[in-house]
């Protein structure tokens, strides 16, 4: 069984890693980050943007913020079986993932997900060791803050800051001349404002919204949920259909608003998260079929190397899109741009396979590894 649960860790990574890039493509081609795209895209675009918006969009961060708690707990129940000192371990692992993130977001991209999830994670690490219950009622609460002091007011305020919220045409105009320039230096002045602001918004909001999705991660290790989903898998396939179809009536909601802040809020951050967990039940269970292990497998690879792939996405996409590159910034269409995305993670795949036939980790993995036992 032990197997069976690594194959589907590591091959759901892997998954999660497709949705990731066809997300964040879109922001390298787009000016994504400062406008609403329910009106900036039209006709076709506008179609396969919101098919995007269903299952793709805000549904595949939660599945790697999963599965990264759910690996802070795995490590220290192998820190526990081979006498480990686990936190002096474990902060070295986030502090190395915080700097490689500030890196990334900084001189690459600054949609960047890992300094989040290291800065959340020095959070989630003191829940490892608690029972399954205090980590389930502190996720609970995390999500009741998060609804109440922070949802909530912005649905009763009924989108009074939306004028605020998307920008001008003065700013857009300004962005769309950085990144299809091939001034460097100014998309680097880019990337530091932006990335400050998510930098902001994961200390002020994570803890509400991102942290109780890896304490579930934990928690989900913690009561060996994949072997529960794996011996009820009927049971589960309907909670499973059930889950989905109430994310998926929950992200029509920015459809019909077209759009606005609060819907886009509520689509991403709740029926996001909700639409992820229907996609990890689906999964586990999938992988339990034979003939479908053997389809995934590649998955499992690519999983394994996913530090070194998500970077690599970034330093491809810039060279696609931005000035410095190729320069296809705001010039193709969605189903294209898709197309690029899908296409780079299949090369991606194929070399991480072949990769791994020689090797035995990726080499920010193994550096990663290095910097986390000392060895």
């Amino acid at each position: 069984m032990a197997k069976q649960r690594i194959f589907s860790i590591d091959a759901l990574r892997g998954f999660s890693l497709l949705g990731i890039l066809l997300m964040n493509i879109l922001t390298f081609a787009y000016p994504y980050q400062i406008i609403n795209p329910f009106e900036f895209f039209q006709h076709q675009d506008g179609a396969w943007f919101k098919i995007s918006s269903l299952f793709i969009i805000a549904s595949f961060y939660p599945i790697f913020a999963f599965l990264f708690g759910y690996g802070l707990s795995i490590m220290y129940q192998n820190s526990l079986d081979k006498g480990l000192n686990y936190y002096p371990m474990i902060t070295r692992r986030l502090l190395f993932l915080l700097l490689l993130g500030i890196i990334h977001g900084v001189f690459i991209f600054y949609g960047d997900i890992l300094s989040t999830y290291a800065l959340l994670g020095l959070i989630a690490i003191i829940f490892v060791r608690l029972k399954p219950q205090y980590t389930l009622v502190a996720l609970s609460i995390g999500i009741g803050i998060f609804v109440l002091l922070y949802l909530l007011p912005m649905i009763l305020l009924k989108d009074v800051t939306q004028i605020e919220s998307f920008v001008g045409l003065q700013e857009l105009e300004r962005v769309n001349n950085i990144l299809s320039s091939a001034d460097y230096v100014s998309i680097i002045g880019f990337n530091l404002k932006y990335f400050g602001m998510n930098i902001a918004n994961a200390i002020l909001v994570g803890p509400f919204s991102i942290l109780p999705i890896m304490l579930f991660g934990i928690y989900a290790h913690q009561i060996n949920w994949f072997n529960k989903i794996k011996q009820y898998k009927n049971l589960y396939m309907v909670i499973g259909v059930v889950v989905l179809i109430l994310g998926l009536a929950i992200k029509m909601i920015q459809i019909v608003l077209e759009g606005s802040v609060t819907s886009q809020l509520m689509s991403q951050m709740i029926g996001g998260p909700i639409v992820a967990l229907s996609y990890i039940m689906f999964f586990v269970i999938l992988c339990e079929d034979q003939t479908a292990r053997k389809i995934l497998t590649p998955l499992q690879s690519i999983g394994k190397l996913s530090l070194t792939t998500y970077i690599m996405q970034s330093v491809i996409c810039i060279i696609i899109f931005y000035g410095v590159g190729f320069n296809f910034y705001g010039k193709l269409p969605v189903l294209t741009i898709y197309i690029i995305g899908i296409v780079i993670y299949c090369v991606q795949l194929i070399l991480s396979y072949l990769y791994l036939m020689k090797f035995k980790q990726g080499p920010l993995e193994k550096l990663w590894r290095k910097v986390t036992y000392l060895k």
